[in-house]
């Protein structure tokens, strides 16, 4: 090969390179945390009422949830990361994940954080929290991304996407029936349950790290 023919072939693969799909592009992303990840773990639950410190939490299929308070992180010195969630999952401070009181396990939601107008779309995978006004905890990950992570708390708005569920569910090989668990692999080979969460961000054009 001439020197003229081999500058030419390199040139074609890097603009091949640069011509990856913004899916293509997520794949890579994948933090090594996550990477083998690629059947949902936990089962689907709504769940029956129950009680903790005295307060009685109903949870519920509301499809046109919507509502704005104090949302927290956990994950750090807490003991959480690699414990099992509510819902049999295992709790990854490093995935875009949630806890909610009463929505469905495991569900998506889109975060808003009122004070600088970040969004994220993160998945509910557990029960929580349950101090004084607070509405949602979210992951490290995520409160990194929503940009509180430093101050610990802040004021969001919570949305349950519900047609996003819906798929996201199919994604996962995941019945919305209590108790059903994945009987095999997510859609995507390629793609870990995290990376199901970041497609929907993009999506949303939402901007997710690595």
């Amino acid at each position: 090969m001439t020197m003229n023919r081999f500058v030419f072939f390199l040139l074609f693969i890097i603009g091949l390179s640069g011509c990856a799909t913004p899916q293509q592009k997520m794949y890579k992303q994948l933090s090594k945390e996550d990477q083998n990840n690629n059947q949902y773990k936990g089962h689907f639950k709504v769940g029956v009422p129950y009680r903790i410190k005295g307060k009685t939490y109903t949870p519920s299929h509301d499809t046109r949830y919507k509502e704005v308070g104090i949302a927290s992180w956990y994950g750090r010195n807490n003991g959480f990361h690699g414990k099992k969630t509510a819902n049999g999952d295992k709790y990854n401070k490093h995935m875009l994940s949630a806890a909610h009181t009463k929505l469905p396990l495991p569900c998506l939601v889109k975060v808003t954080n009122l004070k600088n107008n970040k969004s994220l779309i993160v998945m509910v995978n557990d029960r929580g929290p349950y101090a004084r006004n607070r509405l949602i905890d979210v992951s490290e990950k995520a409160a990194e991304i929503l940009k509180f992570k430093k101050e610990g708390t802040a004021k969001v708005k919570v949305e349950y996407l519900h047609k996003e569920t819906q798929v996201f569910l199919q994604n996962l090989a995941l019945k919305p029936k209590e108790n059903s668990v994945a009987k095999h692999k997510v859609a995507n080979p390629k793609c870990s349950v995290n990376c199901h969460i970041k497609l929907v961000n993009l999506k949303y054009r939402l901007a997710v790290a690595p």
